[in-house]
Order: structure tokens, then C-alpha cells, then sequence
């Protein structure tokens, strides 16, 4: 798999994660991420809350490190929001 491919699943995973059933904390830095890929031309699969119960927890640190990859892809270029490359801008 190139590192484009990954990177990009990694962030569907990233925003799959956060944005199923989580804290006020989580979802808001969901939203917020998902506001930039949308904004940067990313599809991002649609989950209507089909889960199969492997919801991740929302802890403390799961939250912050949402928020660290939100704010990430808001100071990114467009361009880097669909490499993915962002990330390893931080």
C-alpha cells in the first residue's frame, strides 16, 4: 500500500473512530475534522450509526489527540489535508 493510501485510511479510520458515539469532546474535534476534509474536497464514508458495538471509548487522551489532529488539518494546506501529509506536519 503507497503511504497516500494509508495515511488517507488512516484519517477514514481516525474520523470513523471519533465520530461514533463518543463524548462531547471527541465529537466536536470529529466535526471539526470532518468540516476540513469536506472544506478540502475529502469524502469520508457515511456512517449512520451502523456499528457493530466496537465504538471506541472516548477517553481523556483519545479526545486530546482528536483535537491534536483537527487543528493539524485546520493549518493545513488543501493540498496536504488530501495526501494526508498534514499529519506528519504537526
Amino acid at each position: 500500500m503507497s503511504m497516500k493510501k494509508f495515511v488517507f485510511a488512516g484519517l477514514l479510520g481516525v474520523a470513523t473512530v471519533f465520530g461514533t458515539g463518543c463524548s462531547d469532546a471527541c465529537e466536536k474535534a470529529a466535526n471539526k475534522l470532518e468540516d476540513r476534509l469536506e472544506e478540502c474536497g475529502v469524502t469520508i464514508p457515511d456512517n449512520d450509526g451502523d456499528s457493530d458495538g466496537d465504538e471506541a471509548e472516548c477517553t481523556d487522551a483519545a479526545a486530546d489527540a482528536a483535537e491534536k489532529i483537527a487543528d493539524c488539518a485546520e493549518k493545513a494546506t488543501c493540498e496536504d489535508v488530501k495526501s494526508g501529509a498534514y499529519i506528519t506536519k504537526c
